[in-house]
């Protein structure tokens, strides 16, 4: 294989990291603009959760035919389609979006937009520089993300203070800059045929068929994939009330808690090629980062109820949660390079990308409306105290994840276990 030049593969990941940071800015402004969000659309906390409920499943339905389309069609264009197209739904927002079931339409016709996006993106990054590359080639890609994310959530935030607008601007001027992503992922990524000149192929020998869905869910990678996902985007996820923890509990001012939620969900990524270099010099597998990373974060969780209060300092707690999302950050962003240990072929990459993600889906219809039950019916104190406990089982599920993942890449190695024969699939299984 050909390795990339240097100046073409940091304008790759430039371009590629600007997307990714700025991608999901709209879909979940609740992360970062939770207050502003529920209060301008006049919703209750419930409400919120419920609209993670109610689209979710719509968002399951379609991850199949997104994946198999990532696997499908060519990725430049798939991500360059995904990036512009909900470019345009972001300018829309302050068109239409003013209460809790245009919101809900909103976030439907977000998912059918991008159902290609994640498969094509995360198979790119795996294969841009070749797979023994791939925890650098994924952290670089998050350091960037987190540069991107923090910049183009600060400019929203900057605009909404001068001018005193609403939710509907935020989301506007996040249009603008999802806009310029566009023209970046245009202009500099190469197309499939260029990436073969190279020797990297994102599809096998023949095109990706039905078919071979069918050969993945027999696979036990994929449900390590699945799991691994689920739980591990659940941190990255659900850091995301941190932000009217600080304010509900320690009465922290709405602007000044999401230019922290900012930090936490983009700046922190500066320490992201930690995490990569953990996975793939100092442990050399990132199933073992994996087994490190949750036992940590869940033990951060579980001492948050122990450690804090409503009387607690808030500057104390701020760095704390600060320092939790950095933990978060490092193994989060590590999440997609156990595909390497995983032993699945380049061809079915996307397809098991994307469909894995239905675990986050189904995560979603519950979490989240439970979450915001707590908040709703719970004196703040215990109301989070009980969302920090769920975090820390579920850091404790991801450890175990990981030990499944270890005997699974061991077997395979000693050649116990191959894709190929547990699935009876014999089309173009490279590794």
């Amino acid at each position: 294989m050909q390795k990339q030049t240097p100046l073409k593969k940091w304008l790759m990941l430039i371009s590629l990291g600007f997307m990714g940071g700025t991608f999901y800015m709209s879909a979940y402004v609740g992360a970062t603009y939770y207050t502003q969000l529920v209060e301008g659309l006049n919703m209750t906390n419930t409400q919120y959760g419920l609209a993670s409920t109610i689209v979710s499943p719509i968002g399951a339905i379609l991850i199949i035919p997104g994946a198999f389309l990532g696997d499908k069609f060519d990725a430049k264009k798939t991500l360059v389609f995904s990036i512009g197209a909900q470019s345009i739904l972001n300018l829309s927002w302050p068109l239409w979006v003013h209460s809790f079931i245009t919101y809900v339409l909103w976030r439907a016709t977000f998912a059918l937009l991008t159902c290609a996006y994640w498969g094509a993106l995360i198979k790119y990054i795996n294969n841009l520089d070749g797979e023994d590359s791939a925890g650098s080639s994924f952290t670089t890609y998050y350091l960037i993300n987190g540069l991107s994310g923090a910049v183009g959530s600060f400019i929203p935030l900057w605009v909404v203070n001068a001018m005193d607008a609403g939710v509907g601007m935020i989301v506007f001027v996040e249009g603008i800059i999802t806009s310029v992503a566009t023209i970046l992922v245009f202009f500099f990524l190469e197309d499939e045929k260029q990436l073969a000149k190279r020797g990297i192929y994102l599809k096998g020998d023949d095109p990706i068929q039905i078919k071979h869905i069918f050969y993945l869910i027999k696979y036990p990678g994929f449900w390590m994939m699945f799991l691994a996902y689920g739980l591990g985007v659940s941190f990255y996820n659900y850091i995301a009330y941190l932000t009217p923890y600080l304010t509900n509990v320690f009465e922290m001012d709405p602007s000044l808690s999401s230019a922290l939620a900012i930090i936490r969900q983009y700046g922190v990524n500066l320490v992201a090629p930690i995490g990569g270099f953990i996975c793939d010099r100092v442990l050399k597998a990132t199933y073992k980062w994996y087994i490190v990373g949750y036992t940590i974060l869940a033990a951060m969780f579980a001492g948050m109820t122990i450690f804090f209060n409503s009387n607690s300092n808030v500057i104390v707690v701020g760095i704390y949660t600060t320092i939790l999302a950095c933990m978060v950050m490092m193994v989060y962003t590590t999440l997609w390079s156990v595909l390497r240990e995983l032993h699945i072929p380049t061809m079915v990459t996307a397809t098991l990308s994307g469909i894995a993600t239905i675990s986050e889906r189904a995560i979603q219809m519950v979490l989240p409306v439970i979450f915001g039950r707590f908040m709703d019916t719970m004196e703040p104190t215990q109301a989070f105290n009980s969302i920090f406990l769920v975090m820390a089982v579920i850091g404790v599920l991801a450890v175990l994840n990981g030990v499944w993942i270890a005997r699974h890449h061991k077997k395979c190695l000693a050649g116990l276990r191959s894709f190929a024969a547990m699935t009876g699939m014999k089309e173009a299984v490279e590794e």
